[in-house]
């Protein structure tokens, strides 16, 4: 009987075989366009696809069904945990990740050739030779390097698993790692047309076309998996914080801020024939960034929280990294000639010149935050100096260059492509910055005397200026927007008799990109109100006895004292509190420690944050003594935090509004009923095949549960005195470190 180890590490080895001879194959299609082999270069992405598939499933099985002979699923898995972190540690490793890696990767391949099976016809034998080139370099970093099927030696497999890290067992975790993950991965489709467009020598804006949506794809996919781990830093390692510029942060930051910039600039190339090398170059550095972003973080080359310090594949994606990046410029430089532009820029006074400046904008950014993280490195290599570099620094550049995109954002909104005369200006700011002029002082006077002045926070003169300046473009940004949508909804009402609500729908319908990227746009300036809140922003660390009260801004907190909670899988020793203002209550909090049983020697924070439009009371458990029931804790308010999970739920919003496909889009999808049947068919007898294993997996999984439940319940019989809990004050420092298996 073929067991787990063995049916994986062949459908591994299989798919890199596959994978390498369709890279033949498919350049094979390219040079002769032969539909032969074209049509063989299709089946190769579609077999070597469903071998990685078959590898994940047996990965998957092998994790449900607890089969501890494997080390992977040993180091992460355990038979107490629950389904869906079972699931999770699936990535929840360097193995594992990087075969979700790889899944996705071919997954996009396989979209992406099926999509364009009758279309694109000179790019897409070469969009699959990249594809599977770059599947073939993953396939042999998981089967030279990182085995995830890899078993013991000894005779005996052990019969528990370690369990995944107590801090990556929370729903954001086991969503934020496979989100980042799945946009590097979806990078790869349209560096591959790009490369297409090189090799092919075809110039023109097919391959702006062809890619416009997939490099929307891992855009959306790192705005979330940023999102979520900004979301899962803030509410569990008790920093009070959710970006803190650490390098594996900055390795998700580098392609998101390039991909940024690519998607402002391709427009310019579709509707001006402009930036041709320059849309070429930030494909290429976007995928490049990824790939690079994966070495620093699995190499040990950079020392961080969330690295896999003890890694061995480094080289293995230095390899990777410096193939594509030679064959990437190499030729990118021989078809530099013909990639010349077909127009110049009018005017600097143009949308085209805003957009331009925002792209140089991004270009900064990434450069400074590529410097700032290898810096450190760079430095103690060539100078034996260790030096740090930590988010003061970054904030100082960043800060005003986010506040300069900021406001160009609101100008590129409503300046006209090519030229902008007297007359428009006059017609289209005007009245956005009479609006801005306005509305600024008057808000922001509200807040201050409203709220600001209660929290008794003094910002220096510079966190004041940029807070303020910050504001005022967030005004100005949203004003532009509410008049260009009010002209275009006002031309619609009078040309085609419509109500304001028709108006409006007609116009996301009509002009999903214009509209939606508004939509992204608004998303974004409520993240800059929440930037804008830090400068307001009130920390205290203190430590209490039951019945002693503390005032942060206008709150009192009475510390009532410490309870013990017992759960299933955990112990939570509580500090229950109570906050008044203005001598009434208004919460009741209840910081916490757990406990995890799997994992005794590693608490972890439970935070309590009261969370309003208007600010955040944010209160950690740091320290306690069980005996005296003293404890400290870290305290604070944070104003306009929630706006940053609004501006990220936004910013997706309208992402997903500018992807949503159109009527046209759709006829391609749409099979023949000849297809359908056999899909149908195949989809049938693909269930029937699996429903044996997937009652075997479920029954095995009940039982296992219910085992270790009895277990747990067992042995919280026989004690009943409280384990004191070891004192260790929470930073960011100790806890992120639990990231580094599924960075």
């Amino acid at each position: 009987m073929i067991d787990n180890q063995d049916l994986g590490t062949f459908a591994l080895y299989y798919a890199l075989v596959v994978c390498l001879i369709g890279t033949a194959i498919s350049v094979v299609a390219g040079r002769t366009g032969s539909q032969r082999f074209v049509h063989a270069s299709r089946f190769a992405s579609y077999t070597g696809a469903g071998a990685i598939f078959v590898a994940g499933a047996v990965l998957m099985h092998a994790l449900l069904t607890h089969d501890f002979s494997i080390q992977y699923v040993a180091s992460f898995s355990d038979h107490t945990m629950p389904l869906f972190y079972l699931i999770g540690s699936f990535w929840g490793g360097q193995a594992g990740s990087l075969l979700f890696w790889t899944s996705v990767v071919a997954a996009s391949m396989v979209s992406c050739v099926y999509i364009y099976r009758r279309s694109y016809q000179d790019f897409m034998p070469w969009v699959s030779a990249v594809c599977l080139a770059v599947l073939s370099g993953l396939l042999m970093i998981l089967v030279f390097g990182s085995n995830p099927f890899e078993g013991f030696s000894i005779i005996n497999d052990p019969t528990t698993g370690k369990g995944l890290n107590p801090l990556l067992q929370t729903p954001k975790m086991v969503m934020h790692p496979p989100s980042l993950l799945a946009g590097l991965a979806t990078m790869t489709i349209p560096y591959a047309f790009a490369m297409a467009a090189l090799i092919t020598g075809n110039m023109s804006n097919a391959w702006v076309k062809a890619a416009r949506k997939w490099i929307l794809i891992p855009w959306l996919f790192l705005s979330i998996g940023n999102m979520l781990g900004g979301m899962w830093a803030y509410e569990e390692l008790g920093w009070g914080g959710y970006w803190a510029w650490d390098p594996v942060e900055n390795a998700a930051f580098f392609p998101w801020l390039m991909t940024s910039a690519l998607i402002h600039s391709i427009m310019i190339q579709e509707r001006r024939g402009m930036l041709k090398r320059w849309n070429i170059g930030l494909m290429i550095s976007s995928f490049v960034l990824t790939i690079f972003g994966t070495y620093i973080t699995r190499s040990g080359l950079i020392q961080s929280v969330h690295t896999f310090a003890q890694s061995e594949i480094g080289d293995y994606f230095l390899a990777l990294l410096l193939t594509v990046l030679a064959v990437s410029l190499t030729l990118f430089l021989w078809r530099w000639k013909d990639l010349k532009s077909d127009r110049r820029l009018d005017s600097p006074a143009s949308r085209e010149s805003a957009f331009i400046f925002n792209n140089w904008l991004l270009v900064v950014m990434t450069l400074v935050v590529l410097f700032g993280t290898m810096w450190p490195k760079i430095k103690e290599g060539l100078f034996g100096q260790e030096v740090a570099i930590g988010p003061p620094w970054f904030n100082r550049w960043m800060v005003p260059l986010g506040i300069l995109l900021l406001l160009l954002m609101g100008i590129g909104t409503i300046i006209p492509w090519r030229r902008m005369t007297m007359a428009a200006f006059k017609r289209q700011f005007v009245l956005p910055i009479i609006a801005t002029a306005g509305a600024s002082p008057v808000i922001l006077g509200a807040y201050w005397y409203g709220r600001g002045a209660a929290l008794g926070v003094t910002p220096t003169p510079t966190e004041a200026s940029y807070a303020i300046i910050t504001v005022v473009c967030c005004i100005f940004a949203i004003t532009t927007m509410i008049a260009d949508v009010a002209r275009a909804m006002n031309a619609r009402m009078s040309k085609h008799e419509e109500n304001a609500f028709e108006a409006l729908s007609r116009l996301f319908i009509k002009q999903r990109r214009r509209y939606g990227g508004y939509v992204v746009h608004l998303g974004i300036v409520c993240a800059f109100v929440a930037f804008a809140g830090n400068a307001l922003k009130i920390e205290q660390d203190i430590s209490l006895n039951p019945g002693e009260t503390f005032e942060i801004g206008d709150y009192t907190l009475t510390y009532e004292g410490l309870t013990l909670e017992n759960e299933p899988d955990k112990d939570i020793i509580i500090g229950k509190m109570r906050a008044e203002r203005n001598n009434q209550h208004v919460y009741d909090l209840r910081p916490g420690k757990a406990v995890f049983h799997s994992s005794p020697n590693m608490p972890t924070s439970e935070i309590d944050i009261k969370t309003t439009p208007m600010e955040d009371l944010y209160v950690a458990l740091v320290n306690h003594d069980s005996r005296t029931q003293a404890a400290a804790f870290k305290i604070f308010v944070a104003p306009f935090t929630w706006w940053f999970w609004l501006g990220g739920t936004i910013l997706l919003l309208g992402t997903l509004i500018c992807m949503w496909p159109t009527r046209e889009n759709l006829e391609t999808l749409r099979p023949s009923p000849g297809v359908f049947v056999r899909a149908t068919a195949f989809g049938a007898l693909a269930i029937l095949c699996v429903t044996p294993l997937a009652v075997l997996t479920y029954e095995s999984n009940t039982a296992w549960g219910s085992a270790a439940r009895f277990e747990r319940m067992v042995g919280q019989e026989e004690s009943e005195e409280v384990k004191e809990l070891t004192p260790e004050k929470t930073t960011r420092e100790d806890k992120a470190g639990a990231d580094a298996e599924a960075s």
